[in-house]
């Protein structure tokens, strides 16, 4: 979690600064970044592109515990502006599927407009991109977006190792002495040329230990 200085949070607490949505895409692509004000808002070297009232973000679920919440977030499409039927469609070209996605929120200085601290507040993946359009009205893209916290609750025939924290983040060291046997079967009873699973059992219990 981040830290955020005392004083910021005082003035923030006095309703000094105002605050904004910020919605990222990450894709292969590049980075395409929203908010709900007007005009272009650069944040840490990325541009976030106005869309006012014309974006909406569902209720989402900020519980601490490993539940999954998704959201959708609703763009409407605005002729001749940043926001076009046409921009807004070639969402279909780009590689969207399982590409993160974060929803961050920013204090800024509401008279120089000056950023001055963005916390990230959501996480997740891209699912579903899909198209509401109506004829002779308006043209809506609607992104279905998965939580981070949904990997908490998937199955799967391998555990995380290493190497697979080290891609998060490369000075992470928690997994290095991990054991990585997901399951381990430990013999009990006798066994079929009678020889004791007592035996078999401490030398299997012996070769786990070796290896962790």
């Amino acid at each position: 979690m981040r830290d955020i200085d005392p004083t910021i949070l005082a003035q923030i607490a006095k309703g000094a600064y105002a605050n904004t949505l910020l919605l990222l895409f990450d894709l292969p692509e590049g980075l395409f970044g929203f908010w709900n004000g007007y005009g272009t808002l650069t944040v840490n070297s990325i541009p976030y592109v106005g869309a006012g009232s014309l974006i909406e973000i569902s209720q989402f679920n900020l519980g601490t515990d490993l539940s999954a919440s998704p959201m959708t977030v609703n763009l409407r499409a605005v002729p001749e502006t940043e926001l076009s039927p046409d921009l807004l469609a070639t969402i279909d070209s780009y590689a969207y599927k399982n590409r993160p996605a974060h929803l961050s929120l920013c204090w800024f200085d509401p008279v120089t407009g000056a950023v001055v601290t963005v916390i990230q507040w959501w996480q997740g993946y891209i699912d579903l991109v899909t198209h509401e359009e109506t004829i002779g009205g308006e043209y809506v893209l609607v992104a279905h977006l998965e939580p981070m916290s949904l990997d908490h609750s998937r199955l799967g025939y391998r555990m995380r190792s290493d190497a697979d924290q080290k891609l998060i983040d490369p000075a992470d060291r928690f997994f290095e002495h991990a054991a990585i046997t997901a399951t381990q079967n430990i013999p009990y009873g006798r066994a079929a040329d009678g020889t004791s699973a007592d035996q078999v059992g401490a030398a299997d219990v012996g070769n786990l230990l070796r290896s962790m």
